[in-house]
């Protein structure tokens, strides 16, 4: 189905449907291997908010300290269940380009618009970000900023030569498209190893940089890098009827990011992702539970604050 507009309201609440499938699958197999995850951005933000997804919202976004997340891609190997799902990394999708993984539901399609470029699987997917310590000495951090930042650039580079709104931009990454992808994410790779010598007062998504539209410039953690302790405690949290795990410091992180985060944004700032095309003609797999009943629930519930 070619789409550019917004999805209508039956096939995103599909969409996030197939996702919260591929959550559940990422959870059980943490849950029998004792690796620690968190929801995360908006996805945590709607379990606090909403106990379920933001109505609006068309992705779900996870979390891992790098040694759990390396754990994790191991035990894939032999524990996901492969006639549903795929690990996508750049170590098991050639074509993928990012330092961070993404579990994808197989027999589907979600394409975003803008993103043709990118040839890799483009199946329904959650997101699973990776964290590493970023240098506490300035000069260093520093440092570590604008390698990340021009590695991310140069990832990025095969959309940007026809997406991005700066012509000069649009210049800069005609020529970066030419580096092999592997230069950067191997650049990366050292420098995450580089970074986890030694515990440091943050930690950040190295191969992740987007501005947030709901991001607090002011914010000195934002974007992209957050207090190591906020991770230091983990609790359970529902989304959706299922039991999550969030991280400590997350009032502090939803704070940070979307400022008074129980009331809701106007309409005009709630962010989307247009697809270009999709396909959901899957089975859903809700651990047993009614998935009519899932579709048909009323997403547009007011909320009470204070509460």
């Amino acid at each position: 189905m070619e789409k550019m507009n917004k999805m209508p309201a039956e096939d995103l609440r599909k969409l996030q449907l197939i996702e919260l499938d591929i959550l559940l699958e990422l959870d059980r197999i943490c849950r029998k291997h004792n690796i620690q995850y968190w929801l995360s951005s908006g996805t945590l933000l709607g379990a606090v908010r909403h106990g379920g997804f933001i109505p609006w919202d068309d992705d779900l976004d996870t979390r891992m300290m790098r040694e759990d997340y390396e754990r994790f891609c191991k035990v894939c190997e032999t524990e996901l269940d492969t006639e549903r799902f795929f690990l996508q990394t750049y170590k098991t999708d050639p074509e993928y380009r990012w330092l961070y993984a993404k579990m994808r539901r197989k027999g589907t399609e979600y394409l975003r618009a803008g993103q043709e470029a990118i040839k890799c699987m483009s199946g329904v997917s959650i997101d699973i970000f990776v964290l590493d310590n970023v240098p506490d000495n300035p000069i260093s951090r520093k440092l570590f900023t604008w390698i990340r930042r021009g590695c991310i650039k140069t990832l990025w580079s095969v959309v940007g030569v026809t997406e991005d709104k700066s012509r000069w931009k649009r210049l800069l990454y005609r020529g970066l498209r030419h580096v092999d992808k592997m230069i950067p994410l191997t650049i990366m790779e050292h420098l995450a190893k580089w970074s986890n010598k030694k515990k440091t007062a943050k930690v950040c998504c190295i191969g992740f940089y987007r501005k947030n539209p709901y991001v607090l410039k002011k914010d000195p953690n934002l974007p992209g890098k957050a207090p190591e302790t906020w991770y230091d405690e983990s609790f359970e949290i529902e989304f959706e009827g299922f039991m999550f795990y969030a991280y400590g410091g997350y009032q502090e992180s939803l704070r940070g990011a979307y400022g008074d985060y129980m009331n809701l944004p106007p309409e005009e700032k709630r962010f989307t992702h247009p697809p270009k095309r999709y396909c959901l003609d899957v089975d859903i797999d809700l651990r047993g539970r009614d998935v009519k009943e899932y579709m048909s629930r009323n997403l547009e519930k007011e909320i009470e604050l204070g509460e």
